[in-house]
């Protein structure tokens, strides 16, 4: 039987609180933003830093993690739950591929459930997926000019570049120095930040565009999980 901790009470409160606020701001901001899907992928990655909370395995995969992977089925195009396929939910979610966001959800149960004891690896595979990729679309989509294959451009994969190089600094930062809840930390973190940076962006150029929140997340868990993160 799992029993919910204090620690993993003020985790579920500040995920689902920091879900339903960025979900809120920017259903309220839509009508002035280009890619509001994006938008909330972006933002969403905030809840890397409610991970320190959670005390237990089960209680962070499977009551923070999995619901979401159910909702947003739910919310998908083809869902025969009319009020979710019409929300704002369902709405972003047809924007962009049918279950990328679902893909998002699945990739992050799966993380917290294997990577739940390397709290540092984990956060930093997720934030690479929402803010790497999602600012990689953002800036490509509106700057990009030079493209060096199918969808994707220069610009773009900059982005990702120095999007995952700064999300790995403050999360370093912030698991190491302010929370203190990582065991491990780089020796030299600038030098780490530019290897998952470079790692990130090359993997996201070739990862297929419909699979890119499943595959780019769980191959950067891997990826620093060899590095001994």
């Amino acid at each position: 039987m799992v029993v919910i901790t204090g620690g993993d009470l003020i985790g579920l409160i500040g995920v689902y609180g920091y879900v339903a606020i960025a979900t809120a701001v920017t259903w309220l901001l839509s009508h002035r933003l280009s890619n509001s899907r994006k938008v909330l992928h972006i933002l969403t990655g905030g809840i890397v830093f409610f991970w320190w909370a959670f005390d237990t395995r089960e209680v962070m995969a499977g009551l923070a993690a999995f619901p979401f992977v159910v909702i947003l089925l739910l919310a998908s195009p083809k869902s025969p739950v009319g009020p979710l396929r019409r929300s704002y939910l369902g709405v972003s979610a047809g924007e962009g591929h049918p279950y990328g966001l679902v893909m998002y959800a699945v990739s992050w149960t799966i993380i917290a459930y294997a990577a739940f004891d390397h709290i540092l690896a984990a956060s930093i595979a997720i934030g690479s997926m929402s803010f790497g990729d999602g600012m990689g679309e953002l800036i490509g989509r509106r700057f990009g000019k030079i493209e060096y294959m199918s969808n994707r451009t220069v610009e773009g994969s900059l982005a990702v570049f120095g999007s995952v190089v700064l999300t790995v600094i403050v999360l370093v930062w912030f698991y190491c120095d302010v929370v203190g809840a990582a065991s491990v930390r780089p020796d030299d973190t600038l030098l780490f930040a530019l290897a998952v940076g470079a790692f990130v962006s090359c993997l996201e150029a070739v990862s297929p565009g419909r699979l890119d929140n499943l595959i780019v997340p769980l191959a950067t868990g891997a990826y620093l999980a060899l590095l001994g993160v």
